[in-house]
């Protein structure tokens, strides 16, 4: 465990004991996808990821929270469990900002924590319209422009990615719940050509707050 990690965690424990004192909420999730897709990439083979975590939220717009998800990158099965810590809010006019900090972490086979790598990110969103620029010291940049638009219970939802130029990505997607149930159904792509993990699919996930 490197001690950029563990400054991370005892941050967000940190964070934890201040809030207990604090008028916070705090949530959990879990979920099921018919595949796991970050910025348009397979991160589970192309099979189903279990998927679940807790948040902390604070009236005044901070918030932490753990997140994990079943991986597997063709060389043997892992779990991903991801640690972040962030402060949103919206100001007058209905501009929102998000900014924070995730280290994303792998566990489960020899030599799985090698992978993990940091991200700073900040976001803005105006009328649907949103920004998120991503940074790090392991990998490139990041840069997504997004949209969602909301119709009687029911999200609309696009967004283009450019990863560092090693490729882009874009998605639309519908979600929405029944019963308590959360629903989405994305459409991904890359520029991959010549990379499966990257080619055009269809992602179902199925989720519930806890």
């Amino acid at each position: 465990m490197t001690s950029k990690y563990l400054k991370l965690a005892s941050a967000l424990i940190a964070a934890c004991v201040m809030m207990s004192s604090l008028k916070a909420d705090v949530s959990g999730n879990v979920a099921i996808q018919s595949d796991y897709v970050w910025r348009g990439y397979s991160q589970n083979m192309e099979d189903p990821s279990i998927q679940g975590g807790f948040d902390f939220e604070d009236e005044s717009g901070f918030y932490a929270g753990i997140w994990g998800a079943s991986v597997d990158f063709g060389r043997a099965e892992s779990t991903e469990g991801d640690i972040y810590i962030g402060f949103s809010n919206e100001v007058e006019g209905g501009f929102e900002y998000d900014v924070g900090i995730i280290e994303y972490t792998y566990h489960g086979r020899t030599g799985a924590s090698d992978s993990n790598f940091t991200e700073f990110y900040l976001g803005g969103a105006y009328m649907g319209f949103g920004l998120t620029y991503s940074f790090g010291d392991e990998f490139g940049d990041n840069i997504e422009a997004s949209y969602s638009y909301d119709f009687e219970g029911v999200t609309l939802s696009a967004a283009y990615g450019d990863y560092e130029d090693a490729w882009a990505y874009y998605t639309i997607g519908i979600s929405g719940e029944v019963e308590g149930i959360g629903w989405d159904v994305s459409l991904w792509d890359t520029d991959l050509d010549n990379d499966p993990l990257g080619d055009t699919r269809l992602v179902l996930t199925i989720s519930k707050s806890l």
